[in-house]
C-alpha cells in the first residue's frame, strides 16, 4: 500500500512540469511572419490584380480610382504613349513598397458630358 502511494506522488511533479512548461507538442504560431522571412525581404503579390486610374504625366506613378492612392511603377516602359491618361491596369502589387509591376493596359473610354437622351427625365 505504501509502495502505491510512493508512485503516484512521484507522478505529481512530473505532471506539473508537463503542464506548466509544454515542450514542443504545440507547434509555434508564426506573429506577422517575421521569423520565417530574412529582414529586408519583400512579400509581393503573385497574382494579378485589375485596378483602374490614371497615368502619371511622367509614366512612373499610377494613381488608383478607388483610393487615390499613388503606385510606383516599376516597369515605366508598359506604360509608354499612355501619360495622363484614365487606364485599366493588370499588375503584380507590392503593398510595402508601393509599387506596381504591370503585366496588361487596357484603355478606359471617358464618359461624354452633356445630355442624354436616353435618361429618365427626357421619357414621357
Amino acid at each position: 500500500m505504501e509502495k502505491s502511494n510512493m508512485k503516484k506522488l512521484s507522478w505529481i511533479p512530473i505532471v506539473v512540469f508537463l503542464t506548466c512548461f509544454p515542450i514542443g507538442a504545440q507547434p509555434a504560431q508564426n506573429t506577422a511572419g517575421a521569423h520565417d522571412q530574412a529582414p529586408g525581404a519583400r512579400k509581393a503579390s503573385r497574382k494579378t490584380t485589375s485596378i483602374p486610374g490614371k497615368v502619371g504625366s511622367d509614366g512612373k506613378t499610377f494613381t488608383a480610382d478607388k483610393d487615390n492612392r499613388i503606385w510606383m511603377i516599376s516597369n515605366p516602359e508598359a506604360l509608354s504613349a499612355i501619360d495622363g491618361r484614365h487606364v485599366k491596369v493588370k499588375a503584380l502589387v507590392d503593398a510595402a513598397r508601393s509599387q506596381l509591376r504591370i503585366v496588361s493596359v487596357s484603355a478606359i473610354a471617358e464618359q461624354r458630358a452633356g445630355i442624354k437622351l436616353d435618361d429618365a427625365a427626357f421619357r414621357r
